[in-house]
């Protein structure tokens, strides 16, 4: 399951992404479930807190695309070295702004910050490796590192500093990552001279600055030649299947907090908890690339999504015994570990080295509708049905779809045979 990747990189150049990966993806997870919290600490009941949590994916859904375009037109590292300084002014103004209305504007804006930040780490690694299932493995080891890190010490924070001191740390742990930024060396002009010449070229931007206002402002074909990505085989499923895996962190970051703050749970315990299945991820993603070599990447990909979905969904079987919680938390790292570069290495094999970007996009608009569409309804299923009976019956739907997504794969296998 490997690609072809001519020359391979440097020692340098991986780790410098590696770093990048490691900060971007700990980024999204800090504010994950301290916004949640915080929300409840500010007199939010369920559907509030499903709201704030799903604003965070709502401009990403809008605009994720138009991000990854310009990475691909103008480079990566100027997109990223954005993100990082939005992150590092916006953080401070939770604490200051104590107002719903105002933590989801907020919300909106880190939450386009933190996924751009991500996108752009993602396409990095794409156009380093090429695809090869090994490389994105480790890279997302690293990540995981970073996501393990980052509940861990933001429950200590919580729990024994105070909002101000907690929020400015996300401060920090920005600049940390616009650090990474400007050193990384941007891949993506090496990458598109070692294409074919009959590849069309993307234009450089224009030197006069209305064009360049232009050229940064999202376009309609744009949209149009990312969203027909999908009528490659390959992509479709595997955004299909990005689609059902990430339902489970939209779960995680929003019903699972009011679910374990209604029993009690302390920052650091919940901390402890998500920093349990980022762990394990990282040591699952190390598991990837021989894993790949053995099985088909799209039996991987089903089977690895309705495990994850199950063990989610099952949570109040566990109660408030915070070792069975644990238990399924590591068990499911261990599983979504292996997803997720089996999902990218799908992705970036089939397309190109200078669609990375849009591809990435594609992948976070499609993960970030059902960011941004299922906590709300949880909430306010948990708010009419009981919290309980939202895991199970979200559940039963995810599972359902996972099914529909098995039979459409096998339909397309069936075609190509």
């Amino acid at each position: 399951m490997t690609a072809d990747a001519g020359s391979s990189p440097s020692r340098k150049t991986l780790w410098l992404a590696h770093g990048s990966g490691l900060f971007s993806m700990g980024q999204m997870d800090l504010l994950q479930f301290i916004v949640p919290l915080w929300a409840l600490y500010l007199g939010a009941n369920a559907t509030e807190v499903g709201i704030v949590a799903g604003a965070r994916s709502a401009l990403p859904f809008i605009l994720a695309i138009h991000g990854g375009v310009l990475m691909d037109r103008f480079g990566t590292r100027r997109i990223m070295v954005a993100s990082a300084i939005s992150m590092i002014v916006s953080a401070p103004l939770f604490p200051s702004l104590q107002w719903i209305p105002a933590l989801v504007v907020l919300q909106l804006v880190t939450g386009y910050a933190t996924t751009i930040a991500w996108v752009g780490s993602q396409t990095v690694i794409a156009q380093i490796c090429q695809g090869d299932t090994g490389h994105l493995g480790t890279f997302n080891f690293a990540g995981r590192i970073g996501t393990f890190l980052a509940p861990i010490l933001m429950g200590l924070l919580w729990d024994f500093t105070n909002p101000w001191i907690t929020f400015l740390f996300v401060g920090l742990w920005a600049a940390a990552f616009l650090v990474f930024v400007i050193a990384t060396e941007d891949p993506g002009p090496a990458a598109q001279q070692a294409l074919a010449p009959t590849e069309p070229s993307i234009a450089p931007p224009a030197a006069s600055f209305g064009t360049r206002l232009r050229a940064v402002m999202p376009k309609r074909s744009d949209y149009i030649a990312t969203f027909a990505l999908l009528a490659i085989p390959a992509i479709a499923i595997s955004t299909g299947g990005s689609f059902l895996r990430n339902t489970t962190s939209a779960i995680q970051g929003s019903i699972y907090v009011v679910y374990l703050s209604e029993f009690g749970f302390s920052g650091t315990a919940i901390g402890a908890l998500f920093a349990a299945i980022e762990g394990a991820s990282g040591i699952g993603g190390l598991l990837a690339g021989r894993a790949a070599r053995r099985f088909s990447a799209y039996a991987l990909m089903l089977g690895t999504t309705g495990l994850s979905i199950l063990l989610i969904n099952i949570t109040p079987l566990f109660g408030s015994i915070f070792a069975l919680l644990f238990a399924a938390q590591v068990l499911r790292g261990l599983i979504q570990g292996v997803n997720q570069p089996v999902l990218f290495g799908i992705q970036a094999r089939a397309a190109g080295p200078r669609r990375q970007g849009a591809t990435v996009g594609l992948r976070v608009t499609i993960n970030r509708l059902v960011s941004m569409t299922l906590p709300p309804i949880m909430g306010i299923t948990a708010d009419t049905a009981g919290i309980e009976m939202s895991f199970y019956l979200i559940g039963g739907v995810l599972l359902a779809m996972t099914v529909v997504l098995g039979l459409a794969t096998r339909f397309t296998e069936d075609e190509h045979t």
